[in-house]
């Protein structure tokens, strides 16, 4: 029988709370097995201070090497010296909006 859906509790780990305890987010697509390194800080900036667990389903992100979609792992870490030195941390260059209209006939 399976579990039941259980709502999250008032108070649960969220960014700002990760981001004091580590610096990084590891993300790493199950298909392809890369791993993909971000400051904690600018995904509290890009989607507020979410909970940890939704940050991998905020912008249907896709694993950059192979392109598949729901894919995501999202963990916390502090990598050593040499694990930084050998991954690429990605930064946020801009973000960009984007202002979409809408039509709707009608009668004039």
């Amino acid at each position: 029988m399976p579990e039941p859906y259980w709502p999250k509790r008032k108070g649960s780990y969220r960014l700002s709370n990760a981001a004091k305890n580590s610096r990084y987010a590891r993300l790493r697509c199950r298909y392809c097995k890369t791993y993909r390194y971000y400051l904690i800080e600018e995904l509290k900036a890009v989607f507020g201070d979410i909970e940890c667990d939704d940050v991998v389903y905020q912008n249907d992100w896709r694993c950059s090497g192979c392109g598949e979609k729901n894919m995501i792992e999202f963990d916390t870490c502090n990598p050593s010296a040499t694990e930084l030195q050998a991954s690429v941390v990605r930064r946020i260059d801009r973000v960009v909006y984007v202002r979409k209209v809408i039509w709707k006939d009608g009668p004039d």
